[in-house]
């Protein structure tokens, strides 16, 4: 698999379920709950090309702009963690939500439906809303947080 840059989620709340068969639910009761805008369920190969195209789509301005978020903000890691959850058969769900108590709302909504690792990317700063729950995916050492 070649690696290509995942652009920054901006305004995007993800999170892992780690039995894609229950994402579904948590998929409805987002989308019943009306907290944001586009929901996205993630698994499989699918999902991995679409991780990288949760942001603007790829370009040097775009690039540009990854370049300064890697050097000021550390959300690296996390791009890897999500990458590997897919590749070990987990899914990943992403919500765009823009308001703080929408994005809390949806927050509680995936963790109900067994969510982790939920991370908040705004527009200026990444928000760790939950911690990974169970053994951590493998990633390089050097990247842990």
């Amino acid at each position: 698999m070649s690696r290509r840059m995942i652009t920054y989620p901006t305004s995007r709340l993800l999170g892992v379920i780690d039995d894609p068969e229950d994402a579904p639910r948590a998929v409805q009761a987002l989308l019943a709950a009306r907290v944001g805008g586009a929901v996205d369920l993630l698994a499989g190969d699918e999902g991995l090309d679409r991780l990288g195209h949760l942001g603007p789509k790829p370009g040097p301005l775009s690039r540009l702009i990854r370049a300064f978020q890697f050097m000021t903000m550390d959300q690296t890691p996390d791009f890897m963690v999500y990458e590997r959850a897919l590749l070990d058969g987990r899914a990943v769900v992403a919500v765009r939500v823009r308001e703080r108590d929408r994005m809390r709302l949806a927050a509680d909504i995936l963790a109900a439906h067994g969510a982790h690792f939920l991370n908040y990317f705004g527009r200026y700063m990444t928000e760790e809303v939950s911690l990974w729950r169970g053994k951590e995916p493998t990633i390089p050492d050097n990247l842990r947080r």
